[in-house]
């Protein structure tokens, strides 16, 4: 008679098969092992679910834990090779970084920990949205650090245009995540959850660049370099790396919270309201969105110590209309497909 099972399997599968169907898996592979399965086999099925699980997790919290992993090791790396750049103001950042990336860790953990079928789809709304944020992120990237921008346009597009779509995005994910749960509490952390895998994966490429590619991005930032006070070009690089990087994982979850947040109040009210309102909120909000973006185009014009009120002028107004976008788009679909009742009464 075969030893009774090691409680450590089981426990594994509830805890790291993501997904609601953790406990039925683990329930059904012990009740074949029990019936003649090996302990080769046991452990094989276990990893292997795991894994498949892992990769199946459409909310991104599996996907999310790898980049925070390499994060960690890329910033721990960078730091050795060029230990210039943790020294005073420096080591501050590392710090702060490692902290931040470990806390991100415990998020994205907690999300594929989620079984309820409504928080995971909240969840997914925001893992979806991540994808695509950080895929514009990665494109902008390589865009500032290998072509240059000769133009306004460009760098309009490169810095305002991408800023607007991640605001648009973080609205979407919170509109969605009310559709799911009726909550605007799940819009807010979903909201959140896309900013923070969305950073999680820029970040990774960006430092991974850096890494093996780090002195090339001196003559982008000659300026800042020569300001610094610093006679190592990769120590340079690896601090003002460290010193974003703190900026974005904190700034970014703060203000994807807000937007989710807004975007799930904006479609709780549009819940109920007619067709010709939601069509009126369309072109008010595209007038918004037009008057917001030409606010932001007119500051690419003005000195650097004259933007700052235009640009929070700007991008307050485009962040109200996009806010509405996801759920009046949503809701004039949805009124879209009704079908028209009859006017008279057609029963006998």
């Amino acid at each position: 008679m075969k030893a009774p099972y090691r409680p450590l399997i089981p426990c594994l599968l509830e805890r790291l098969v993501s997904g609601p169907h953790g406990e039925a898996l683990a329930g059904d592979l012990i009740e074949q092992y029990e019936n003649g399965r090996s302990s080769g086999w046991f452990w094989r099925q276990a990893v292997l679910a795991i894994l498949i699980s892992g990769a199946r997790d459409r909310t991104s919290g599996t996907r999310a834990i790898f980049p925070c992993l390499v994060l960690l090791i890329l910033v721990i790396a960078t730091a050795v090779r060029h230990p210039a750049s943790v020294t005073g103001a420096g080591r501050l950042l590392l710090v702060e970084d490692v902290a931040l990336l470990v806390g991100y860790a415990a998020f994205a953990g907690w999300v594929r920990q989620q079984r309820g079928l409504k928080t995971r789809s909240a969840l997914e709304a925001g893992g979806q949205a991540a994808l695509v944020i950080a895929a514009i992120f990665i494109a902008n990237h390589i865009v500032w650090s290998f072509i240059p921008l000769s133009s306004r346009a460009a760098y309009f597009a490169s810095g305002a245009g991408v800023t607007l779509i991640m605001l648009g995005l973080f609205g979407a994910a919170g509109s969605a995540a009310w559709s799911q749960t009726r909550s605007v509490f799940w819009g807010a952390v979903a909201g959140t959850w896309c900013a923070s895998a969305a950073i999680l994966y820029a970040l990774s490429f960006a430092f991974s660049l850096n890494y093996f590619l780090g002195p090339k991005a001196i003559p982008r930032l000659r300026d800042a370099f020569l300001a610094s006070g610093l006679t190592d070009a990769g120590a340079f690089v690896v601090q003002n790396g460290l010193r974003a990087a703190s900026e974005d994982l904190i700034r970014m979850p703060l203000t994807a919270a807000f937007v989710g947040l807004a975007g799930a109040l904006a479609n709780a009210w549009l819940t109920t309201r007619p067709r010709r309102v939601l069509l009126v909120l369309a072109w008010f909000s595209t007038l918004i969105f037009v008057l917001g973006a030409l606010v932001l185009w007119y500051s690419g014009s003005l000195g650097r110590a004259d933007r700052p009120p235009f640009i929070v002028a700007g991008t307050a107004a485009a962040s109200i209309a996009l806010c509405g976008a996801h759920p009046i788009c949503s809701r004039l679909l949805r009124h879209g497909r009704e079908i028209p009742r009859p006017r008279g009464d057609i029963r006998e």
